[in-house]
């Protein structure tokens, strides 16, 4: 694989039709600098627009807190967690989700 490309599994999960939770894989173009939250956009926009996360929350600046969630195992903002390679992102409760990465 071209180290400008990286790989991105984002935990999938819709109570109302899915049994049981699931992972979808994604190669994105890497771009340094870039966020979590660039990472999503890109999938959204160009591979999957079915995805469900807080698209820039209203600020990108970090400040609401709503695009929180676990990146590689921890927490952190969407928004202002910069991507160095392959990413894994879930949400931050997996007993709240309402769809994806959206959680009440």
């Amino acid at each position: 694989m071209e180290s400008n490309v990286i790989r991105v599994k984002v935990f999938r999960y819709d109570p109302a039709v899915d049994e049981n939770p699931y992972y979808s894989h994604f190669e994105i173009p890497f771009e340094p600098g870039m966020s979590a939250m660039n990472a999503l956009d890109y999938i959204y926009q160009h591979l999957d627009s079915s995805i469900a996360y807080y698209d820039h929350a209203g600020c990108v600046l970090g400040i609401c807190a709503r695009c929180t969630a676990k990146i590689n195992g921890k927490s952190g903002l969407l928004c202002q967690t910069p991507v160095q390679g392959d990413i894994l992102l879930e949400p931050i409760s997996t007993s709240r989700v309402i769809r994806d990465l959206v959680v009440r």
